[in-house]
């Protein structure tokens, strides 16, 4: 036999047995009536729209007018160097409300963005309009908060990232 004729066999020996290990690989012989094709997916649960019925305020329900505001700037009173309450309950039996005024403002827009920086900080922050010696100041305060350790930790921080001396005040009804 011939060098030619013996490597035209092997070859064809090694693309018979790379044809034989491949072609299953390549080729999908399963059966697809075999396959299950059915969904494990439960039905659409069936909704229906409820009735909501409109609200009727109730007659003994005062307008709007005659309630009393919840914050008061008048009754903010500023906290002394030497106070040494940190909490507990004033003579109504509620606790202690302390604020931050983390800033005072002519233009209510300047106020409004002074809030809106410290909300987006995730302080409880708000803006209270005053009159002072006929002059209108749009105040920022932060708070209220039960335990006044809390707000000297807010004021410290305050403090740092508006280079600004806030001041502390305790609400007394």
């Amino acid at each position: 036999m011939s060098d030619g004729l013996k490597q035209r066999i092997v070859g064809a020996l090694v693309l018979g047995i790379l044809g034989v290990i491949l072609l299953p690989l390549l080729l999908d012989f399963t059966d697809p009536s075999k396959v299950d094709r059915t969904s494990l997916i439960p039905p659409a649960p069936g909704l229906v729209a409820a009735e909501v019925p409109v609200a009727k305020r109730p007659q003994a329900v005062v307008d709007a007018a005659d309630v009393q505001p919840v914050f008061d700037v008048n009754k903010l009173q500023p906290v002394a160097e030497n106070d040494t309450t940190y909490h507990g309950l004033d003579k109504s039996g509620m606790p202690y409300k302390w604020y931050l005024q983390a800033g005072s403002f002519e233009q209510r827009a300047s106020a409004i963005k002074r809030k809106e920086s410290l909300q987006s900080q995730q302080y409880k922050a708000f803006v209270e309009t005053v009159k002072l010696k006929n002059k209108t100041m749009h105040r920022v305060y932060i708070g209220p908060e039960i335990d006044r350790r809390n707000t000297i930790a807010d004021k410290a921080k305050i403090d740092k990232l508006l280079a600004t001396e806030s001041m502390i005040y305790k609400y007394v009804p």
